[in-house]
């Protein structure tokens, strides 16, 4: 029975639009205020799980560039790989005066988030201190999300099944008082007769036939079915069963699992597992997870397959334009930028519609084709290379220069210190002039930094006249975020922007589709 309890409305917001100040953008830490490119690249970063690192770029492009951060919260939506920045983008949204219409997108898109997120956006709100007013809207945006869900009993047992701890969570955080059939099976644990709860309790003593035929059927998640079946997890029937009902996420995390369990040697959990693959391959996210199960797994077939299946998802991300050239930093302890400047090539490789240079560095560029290559490939190919030697970022692209190579965009993986001609600078300027174009350069800075007296890549860059964007990675690369990153590259350095400004704000009637308009309404 649907729940009758009355949908609560949204309060207006009715602040007025306030002007961007210098002064208020360097009380969140930048001195001259904040580009659009420099809100793009550090807003897609994940956060590796914790939000407050959103806090001082979020907070400046709500106070400088509101209309520019609505939209990026909806690209970032459809586009974005990163959770915690989906989580994030739109609670920040609201600490500044944003009008009624692009707070609107921000509430509508919290309320796409799913139960987990929804938390982490309520708990958010509350470090945050947001007005009154603007945590009363995002409540009410919860207690909607909680009565809706509430009206369509199969959907919500769904949710529920995963998501137990977390409803009741939302309930209690929201004051939101839930339906009798919601209150019965979170708190009291009553479940309706021939419900998936009653279900999912029965597993355990259902034979290996049944249960593997109720998974299938009662479309049980994978993690709450292994949790009841315990020791029957291992049947050939089972894991088969388990294989169908897991989620692209869970299958290629769980890999190496389930090549514990048979997948090499049955027949028929093999086909299962190779299907669910091809599943995952239609989807634009997991790529990193993908490309970490592809190096622990031992069969060769299968490491063969999730290859396939990582190059699928990252052309899922979309193209990037042209011929790229990735400068790698092999300078003294480098390490980390040389497996950095892989990872980058190997995203790229599978994104451009050209082709793709890696060139180390040290005093001396070290030059390799990986157009194509995958990033197991790209590791064989490069095993040798290891860090050592002074630093000459330049030398990379004079390399290029020398052989009349034509790219389209650069990528420098590097503490960004260089101590040694020629420096990058110098050879940028001779490298325009030959094909009268400026390259965007992309800086992944990792590593400490170099000493007093090296150049410093974005300095002689920006002292130069040119532009420059950076990710700043010194306190670790997420991996399983790097091609948000690198899907943010572009050969043309402001069509990312018009993309950005292009995707279409949300109203709540979008998200509340099933409510009457005036229960949902914002203003």
């Amino acid at each position: 029975m649907k729940s009758k309890t009355k949908k609560k409305k949204i309060p207006a917001v009715k602040t007025p639009v306030v002007g961007f100040t210098t002064q208020g953008v360097r009380a969140f830490g930048y001195e001259s205020g904040v580009t659009r490119n420099q809100i793009v690249s550090e807003l897609s970063r994940s956060s590796h799980g914790s939000l407050q690192e959103y806090v001082p770029m979020g907070k400046a492009a709500a106070a400088q560039e509101p209309e520019f951060f609505a939209h990026l919260i909806s690209w970032n939506r459809l586009k974005g790989a990163v959770r915690d920045s989906q989580v994030a983008l739109p609670v920040l949204s609201l600490t500044g005066n944003m009008p009624t219409e692009l707070e609107e997108n921000s509430l509508a898109h919290i309320a796409l988030l799913g139960p987990r997120e929804l938390e982490k956006a309520v708990r958010f709100s509350m470090e945050l201190k947001l007005p009154t007013r603007k945590r009363v809207a995002i409540r009410n945006i919860v207690s909607n999300y909680l009565h809706e869900r509430e009206g369509n009993n199969a959907n919500w047992d769904r949710i529920a099944l995963q998501h137990r701890k977390t409803l009741k969570t939302l309930y209690a955080l929201t004051y939101t008082k839930p339906s009798d059939r919601a209150n019965k099976v979170l708190f009291d644990r009553d479940y309706p007769v021939g419900s998936v709860f009653e279900v999912v309790e029965r597993l355990k003593d259902m034979t290996p036939i049944d249960a593997a035929a109720a998974i299938t059927d009662r479309r049980i998640p994978f993690l709450i079915a292994l949790g009841a079946l315990g020791k029957k997890s291992k049947e050939p029937a089972l894991v088969q069963a388990l294989i169908e009902r897991m989620t692209p996420t869970e299958l290629v995390t769980n890999t190496k699992m389930f090549e514990k369990l048979g997948i090499k040697t049955d027949p028929a959990l093999r086909g299962a597992f190779e299907k669910a693959l091809e599943k995952a391959s239609k989807g634009k996210k997991n790529v990193l997870k993908t490309t970490r199960a592809a190096e622990a797994i031992e069969d060769e077939g299968l490491k063969e397959k999730l290859r396939g299946v990582q190059e699928k998802q990252i052309a899922n991300l979309g193209g990037v334009d042209g011929n790229w050239l990735v400068l790698g930093d092999r300078s003294g302890s480098m390490a980390d930028a040389i497996e950095v400047a892989r990872q980058v090539a190997a995203t790229l490789s599978k994104m451009v519609k050209g082709k793709v240079h890696l060139v180390f560095f040290d005093t001396c560029p070290q030059s390799y084709d990986v157009s194509g290559m995958a990033l197991d490939q790209i590791n064989a190919l490069t095993k040798f290379v290891v860090p050592g030697g002074g630093t000459s970022i330049g030398c990379g692209l004079q390399r290029l220069l020398d052989s009349k190579t034509e790219i389209d965009g650069i990528a420098v993986v590097s503490d960004a210190a260089e101590n040694s001609p020629p420096h990058f600078v110098d050879v940028y300027k001779k490298y325009s002039a030959m094909f009268s174009k400026e390259v965007p350069v992309y800086l992944y800075r990792c590593g400490s930094g170099g000493s007093y007296s090296d150049i410093d890549l974005a300095k002689s860059m920006k002292a130069a006249g040119y532009d420059l964007q950076e990710f700043d990675i010194r306190g670790g690369l997420d991996f399983y975020s790097l091609p948000n990153l690198v899907a943010t590259m572009n050969t043309n350095r402001y069509s990312l922007l018009d993309q950005v400004m292009a995707t279409p704000l949300l109203t709540l009637n979008d998200v509340f589709k099933s409510n009457r308009k005036e229960t949902v309404q914002y203003a």
